[in-house]
């Protein structure tokens, strides 16, 4: 009798390891990216996972366009687009730079498991990361300041040390009528250091900073938005084609990289979504006043001073104010995706 009920107990035992043994690989499965498919393959030591089975992780069709170039996930609202050998894929037409470029095998094509972790997974299914970040006070840095211009258009009379103070504060303004709290680096014509500028942020304990600019070229034609995320570890930031043994560095901003990315992603969006283009897309770098940040960051170029119709855009008040009005919806579309995540 009692090894019957031996028997009978060992039996339930047995049972329950294994079901909690499936329970433990399902999680796995979820969380862990090499799990995605069967057809992974290994390019430069890396490892890389087929797009079908990507897709399939979103709920998304998986299929090559006509012309076997461009191969494109769709769901009922999304759509995301990539070709062969391409570091930048489009998300509902917005570039989003990979920090790989993308492979193709045997009519398969494949992606980076560090992009499908770092930029699709951020932007698509953010429920998957844990710690949510708060978003109630947010740290404003206008670029340059005092003895540092910045850009200039000196035909138009524009200093972007001038312009990123000027729409900064109308940000905040709209941010605290929003009920959010607002730090400023700086609030007036001064100089602070680039170091100085994410310490602002970490004594405040903020949520978020984002950085603001204005970009200048050499070509009178350049113009446009992009937006940059803090390049992950191991990757190389988007104006470099391969990584390098300086990319091993994780820093203190890189413990945010899936917020990181999706506060980049909303903000480029809202941009481009009001003001139209040139959409210039959502990059990586590692710039000094993102590295250090101990909230998610985000460093927004804002236009181009040497682009003569955006100089003479620039110059006009109400058009600043729409910036402001952009990135202040940008802010709002990433506190609502937020708000979302159970």
């Amino acid at each position: 009798m009692w090894v019957g009920v031996l028997s009978v107990k060992v039996d339930r035992l047995v049972s329950l390891i294994i079901f909690q043994s499936l329970v433990l690989l399902a999680a796995l499965s979820f969380f862990v990216p090499a799990s995605l498919s069967a057809r992974q393959i290994q390019v430069g030591g890396k490892p890389y996972v087929d797009l079908v089975s990507v897709g399939k992780s979103f709920g998304m069709q998986a299929y090559w366009l006509q012309g076997y170039k461009t191969f494109r996930l769709r769901s009922q609202w999304t759509t995301i687009d990539v070709g062969k050998k391409s570091r930048v894929l489009q998300i509902n037409r917005l570039p989003v730079h990979l920090g790989f470029p993308t492979v193709e095998s045997k009519g398969q094509l494949f992606i980076a498991q560090a992009d499908y972790r770092h930029v699709l997974q951020p932007i698509l299914t953010p429920q998957v990361f844990r710690e949510r970040p708060g978003i109630r006070r947010i740290v404003i840095d206008a670029g340059h300041g005092g003895k540092d211009s910045g850009a200039c258009n000196d035909g138009h009379g524009l200093l972007e040390k001038d312009l990123t103070l000027d729409v900064s504060l109308r940000l905040k303004a709209l941010l605290e009528r929003a009920d959010f709290e607002v730090v400023m680096t700086r609030d007036r014509d001064v100089y602070v250091p680039l170091d100085q500028r994410p310490k602002v942020a970490n004594r405040a304990k903020a949520d978020l900073f984002i950085s603001l600019h204005f970009n200048a070229a050499a070509s009178a034609s350049a113009a446009g938005f992009e937006s940059y995320a803090l390049t992950p570890q191991f990757q190389a930031s988007s104006k470099y084609s391969r990584p390098t043994s300086k990319d091993a560095t994780r820093y203190k901003g890189n413990a945010h990289d899936p917020w990181n990315a999706l506060i980049t992603y909303h903000l480029e969006r809202a941009l481009v979504q009001r003001l139209g283009g040139p959409d210039r897309g959502m990059k990586r770098a590692r710039f000094l006043v993102l590295k250090h940040l101990e909230c998610p960051g985000v460093l927004t170029e804002l236009g181009f001073v040497s682009h003569a119709e955006t100089a003479r855009k620039l110059r006009s008040p109400a058009f600043r104010q729409t910036l402001a009005q952009s990135l202040f919806e940008g802010i709002v579309a990433y506190r609502k995706r937020l708000q979302r995540i159970q």
